[in-house]
């Protein structure tokens, strides 16, 4: 008996809508602020719906790939990366705050 084909998910469906995309190349992990940035910068230039990020892979390890419909808001995406200093940008700290318990001890 013949399986039916499986249909496309939502985010092949989206990949393929979004096929232009621009490199964010950062190990570190984004302060709060720099992720709030690069957003706000894609919906200016995309509008909300207008893009779609993924982490990279293969070729494209080490970096976060932002997918938008035409290579003009790709490339625009591209210029305000260069611009902002935001792959430069310093990590977040290490968390200072107290921290809590399970096993019923007192939290340090």
């Amino acid at each position: 008996m013949a399986r039916p084909k499986r249909s496309w998910n939502s985010h092949q469906l989206r990949l393929r809508a979004l096929p232009h995309f621009a490199r964010l190349y950062r190990d570190e992990l984004f302060r709060q602020a720099d992720k709030a940035d690069w957003q706000a910068a894609a919906d200016l230039i995309a509008g909300p719906a207008g893009w779609y990020s993924v982490a990279g892979t293969h070729a494209d390890w080490g970096c976060k790939l932002i997918h938008f419909a035409t290579a003009a808001e790709a490339k625009a995406m591209q210029g305000w990366i260069a611009e902002s200093g935001i792959e430069t940008r310093p990590a977040p700290g290490a968390y200072r705050g107290p921290q809590l318990s399970v096993t019923g001890d007192e939290p340090s």
